[in-house]
């Protein structure tokens, strides 16, 4: 899709060394897919929340076997 906005450009250049994107479109696509991720990440958290299993380093280890 092609869309036509006002992005910051100090913001967009260091985004690009950050990320070390080659492109615009490179660097915008990354930032959508982390926002994405951090919000799944998010409401998971929040619906999981309360399933707290309390486990000793080993057990859990040993769960993963």
């Amino acid at each position: 899709m092609k869309i036509t906005t006002y992005i910051d450009e100090q913001l967009l250049k260091r985004a690009l060394r950050a990320s070390r994107a080659r492109t615009k479109r490179e660097v915008l696509e990354s930032g959508l897919r982390t926002l994405l991720a951090e919000i799944q990440r998010n409401t998971f958290i929040r619906e999981f929340d309360h399933l707290r299993l309390r486990l000793s380093p080993e057990e859990l280890a040993e769960s993963r076997r």
